[in-house]
């Protein structure tokens, strides 16, 4: 990794001074860019990003599906679809709120830590609740609480990408975070599988991890309080900035479309691959979450292959499109393969697939996002509503994919991921309307 010298990078003084200065012009066209960042920063963003996807994760990948079988062994389906269902609702107002207000945050500890370190505790406490509920009414509950801290995590972390890294590092930063969230999953499964005799622990593991990684955090990665604002603004204009108009910024509204729809097929397969291989493989749970952290480890290779590959091939070549487009013809011929997939073999075969789509896709969509923020003095606020992208195919396909396995034998699961594969070529026609990017 290339580094500036000490005094060019935002961690320089990090260990100096309490609240050093950050790169915040007011958007990205004709202002100064960030100063180059080191090789520390860049290895401390990727561990806490880590912590944070494991986090996520975690729960959702396996631990959420695993207590509502215990649960409700009969309907567990329709369970689990209603508690994401729910918790995603709540996380689409919840992210872009905590986006806005982490800009505004006037703490002497800045004012994106203080969200962070709120968010993990509470994601302590909603975790302990689900592990220990008796009902899914409690699950549900304990879901939309874990999902309020998750929110306050993770709008704390997005916007440095956009205030603090400039252009000419993004594609990199991205990749690595990339292959951090892809290792995440693999870990989420594999520690999952491993903890099914004490739910305790498989929810509580995740969250030391991301304390730890925050402590790093607080020591590299500068914050400062916001500016204190000259007018006093009510309540009402903070959930204003929550929308924005995509006619007037079109190609910020197209990236959030591409990534919303290729996350609506990617949420498609990775919330009922569990059940996947329960119902059309016939794996035990045990057994299935072993066969989950085998493939993602192998597809780790692929993951970082394409995701690296791919966020320094886009900061070279200055190109972001054509790696958009072949990371949604991936997803859309994993997800074909996996519609019709009568084993493991074939399972694991379309998976590595969407692992490739997912890591290349989640490297420069990064990118690209961040080089069309309108404002980058309110980055947590437009990365925030990004994020929302993320989370909205998290109420979306909870609700449509029971109904798409209703069809038929009650399991269609070939209907299902198909349906996915179409939803998610539809990230490269966003990409080819957007005007900015190359």
């Amino acid at each position: 990794m290339s580094t500036a010298p000490p005094h060019q990078h935002p961690a320089a003084n990090a260990g100096h001074e309490e609240n050093p200065p950050l790169a915040d012009g007011p958007g990205p066209a004709g202002d100064s860019e960030p100063p180059r960042v080191s090789a520390w920063f860049i290895f401390v963003y990727t561990l806490i990003t880590f912590g944070a996807n494991l986090t996520m994760l975690m729960p959702m990948l396996f631990g959420l599906a695993y207590q509502i079988q215990q649960v409700d062994p009969g309907g567990k389906e329709s369970s689990l679809g209603l508690v994401v269902g729910i918790g995603a609702l709540f996380n689409i107002v919840a992210t872009p709120l905590a986006g806005v207000l982490t800009d505004r945050t006037r703490s002497r500890w800045g004012r994106r830590r203080p969200w962070a370190a709120s968010g993990i505790v509470i994601c302590a406490a909603a975790g302990t609740a689900i592990a220990l509920a008796p009902t899914v009414v409690v699950i549900a509950v304990a879901w939309i609480v874990y999902i309020i801290g998750l929110a306050a995590i993770l709008s704390a972390l997005a916007p440095v990408m956009a205030d603090q890294i400039p252009e000419s590092q993004r594609g990199k930063v991205g990749a690595f975070c990339g292959v951090a969230t892809q290792l995440a999953g693999v870990v989420a499964s594999l520690v999952g599988a491993a903890l099914t005799d004490s739910p305790l622990l498989m929810f509580l593991f995740p969250v030391g991890v991301l304390v730890i990684a925050f402590c790093f955090y607080v020591a590299a990665v500068p914050d400062r309080p916001a500016a204190s604002a000259r007018v006093h603004e009510p309540l009402s204009a903070v959930f204003k900035q929550l929308v924005f108009d995509p006619r007037e910024h079109r190609d910020f509204a197209l990236v959030w479309l591409g990534r919303f729809l290729l996350q609506v097929g990617l949420t498609f397969f990775s919330t009922y691959q569990l059940y996947f291989l329960l119902d059309r493989i016939g794996l035990a749970p045990e057994e299935a979450g072993q066969k989950l952290a085998l493939v993602g480890g192998i597809g780790i290779v692929v993951t970082t292959g394409f995701a690296i590959g791919g966020g320094l091939l886009s900061d070279r070549l200055r190109r972001r499109k054509s790696f958009i487009y072949a990371a949604a013809a991936f997803a859309a011929a994993g997800l074909t393969v996996m519609a019709f997939a009568p084993d493991v073999l074939s399972y694991a075969v379309a998976t590595l697939l969407i692992l490739a789509a997912a890591g290349l896709f989640g490297s420069v969509d990064l990118a690209m996002a961040s080089d069309v923020v309108p404002d980058r003095a309110e980055a947590g606020r437009w990365m925030s509503i990004l994020n929302v992208a993320g989370y909205v195919p998290s109420a979306v396909a909870p609700v449509l994919a029971p109904l798409i396995l209703m069809t038929g034998d009650g399991q269609n699961y070939t209907a299902l991921y198909l349906t996915a594969a179409l939803i998610a070529t539809g990230a490269a026609i966003t990409a080819w309307r957007v005007r900015g990017v190359r």
